[in-house]
C-alpha cells in the first residue's frame, strides 16, 4: 500500500513538472533599443509557440547592473530553469560563475568572450562550468567581410576612388571589447586585405552603438579624411548617425558617399530601398527564437550539444529588398511554428535547420 501510494505521489510530481512552463530569463542589456526589441519580439513568439515563460530583466547598456541582476535571479526562492545572456563588455564571465554557484543553468548568446584571457578562465560550455550548458554565436566576421566586400564592389562601379585609384574607406565600429564588433571589424579588415590593390582603410572609430556618437566621430573623421567615398559602420543606428553628418555638409548618402550597416532595422531597409543605404547585413535577431528552441529540447531530454549549430548573417541590397520587404516588413512572427524546428515535436529531424530559407518556407 505504501509503495503504491508512493508511486501515485510521484505520478503526480511528474505530471506538475512535465506541466510547469519552462522558465527562461533574458538579460537584457539594450534596453529599449530596436535590435533588442525585435529580438525579444521573436523570442516572445518561438515561446509561445513552445509553450515557455520568457522573463525579460533589462539594464540599458550598464554592464555592472546586468551581474547584480543576475545575483537577484540567482537568489530567488523560486529561481528560472535557465538564465540567457550575452558578454556585454566582458561581463558574461562573472554570469556563468553566478548561475554555475546556483545550480541554474546558462546559456550564452549574441556576444561571445573576445578577451583570450577569457577563454583560458572559463574554457567552453561544460567544460569548466557544468551548468554553462551552450552557446549561439551570431557570424559577426562574416558580417563584417559581407559588408565590406558590398561596399566595395559598389564604390568600384560607381567610380569613387580617389587620384591614387583606390577607395578611401572609414568604419565606425560599436562598443569596446564587444564580440559583435571586434568581430565585425575583424571581418572587414579581411576583406580590405583581399581588396589591398582597391582600397585603403583609413581609421576604425569608436561608435558605441548610436547615432548621436556617429554623428560626432564622422564629423572629425570627414574633417581628417575629406576624400572617404566609403563609410561601414557597425550597425544601422551608426550608418545612419553618419548619414546625418554627411547631409548636413551638403553631401548625397548613396551617391557622394557609399554607407553600409548592420541589423535589418527597418527603417535600414526602406534606405536600401531608397538607395541611401548600400546594404544592411543581419537576421541574427531570430538567434533567441533559436535559443528558445534548443532550451526547450534540452529540457524535455533532446540535448544539442551533439548538433553543433552555426548560423549565417545575411545581406539586404538592392537585388533582394523587395523580397526580404514583402516577407518580413511586417514581422508578424506568429506566423512561424516554432514547434517545426524542435526535435521533440519532431521525432524524425537529426540536424537542426535555423537557415533563412527555412524560416522563408513558413510565410
Amino acid at each position: 500500500m505504501k509503495k503504491l501510494m508512493l508511486m501515485f505521489f510521484l505520478a503526480l510530481f511528474s505530471a506538475e513538472v512535465l506541466s510547469k512552463p519552462i522558465h527562461v530569463v533574458l538579460l537584457n542589456p539594450g534596453g529599449d533599443h530596436w535590435f533588442w526589441e525585435m529580438m525579444i519580439d521573436f523570442m516572445q513568439a518561438s515561446a509561445e509557440d513552445l509553450d515557455m515563460q520568457l522573463e525579460v530583466i533589462t539594464s540599458h547598456r550598464n554592464h555592472i547592473l546586468t551581474i547584480q541582476q543576475a545575483k537577484e535571479v540567482a537568489s530567488r526562492k523560486n529561481p528560472p530553469d535557465y538564465i540567457v545572456t550575452g558578454n556585454e563588455k566582458s561581463n558574461a564571465g562573472e554570469i556563468i560563475k553566478i548561475a554555475n554557484q546556483a545550480g541554474i543553468k546558462v546559456f550564452l548568446f549574441n556576444n561571445g568572450f573576445v578577451d583570450p584571457e577569457d577563454f583560458k578562465t572559463y574554457g567552453r560550455p561544460r567544460e569548466k562550468y557544468k551548468h554553462w550548458i551552450g552557446e549561439l554565436i551570431p557570424n559577426n566576421f562574416s558580417a563584417g567581410y559581407q559588408m565590406g566586400n558590398i561596399l566595395i564592389n559598389k564604390a568600384l562601379a560607381a567610380g569613387l576612388t580617389a587620384q591614387n585609384g583606390k577607395i578611401h574607406m572609414a568604419a565606425i565600429a560599436g562598443a569596446f571589447k564587444t564580440h559583435a564588433s571586434t568581430e565585425r571589424v575583424k571581418g572587414l579588415r579581411q576583406s580590405v586585405e583581399e581588396n589591398s590593390d582597391k582600397v585603403k582603410l583609413l581609421q576604425v572609430f569608436p561608435g558605441n552603438w548610436t547615432a548621436k556618437k556617429a554623428e560626432q566621430v564622422s564629423r572629425g573623421l570627414l574633417s581628417r579624411y575629406p576624400k572617404v567615398r566609403v563609410i561601414w559602420a557597425a550597425n544601422d543606428t551608426t550608418a545612419f548617425g553618419a548619414m546625418n553628418t554627411v547631409i548636413s555638409m551638403g553631401l548625397d548618402p548613396g551617391k557622394d558617399i557609399l554607407f553600409g550597416g548592420c541589423g535589418w532595422y527597418a527603417p535600414a531597409i526602406k534606405k536600401v530601398q531608397e538607395g541611401t543605404l548600400a546594404t544592411t547585413v543581419g537576421g541574427h535577431f531570430m538567434e533567441a527564437g533559436w535559443v528558445m528552441v534548443l532550451l526547450h529540447d534540452y529540457h524535455h531530454g533532446r540535448d544539442f550539444i551533439s548538433d553543433p549549430i552555426k548560423t549565417a548573417m545575411y545581406s539586404i541590397d538592392k537585388s533582394n529588398v523587395e523580397k526580404f520587404t514583402k516577407v518580413f516588413g511586417k514581422q508578424q512572427w506568429n506566423k512561424i511554428d516554432f514547434r517545426k524546428f524542435s526535435k521533440v515535436h519532431n521525432s524524425n529531424l537529426k540536424k537542426y535547420d535555423f537557415s533563412l530559407e527555412a524560416v522563408l518556407q513558413q510565410f
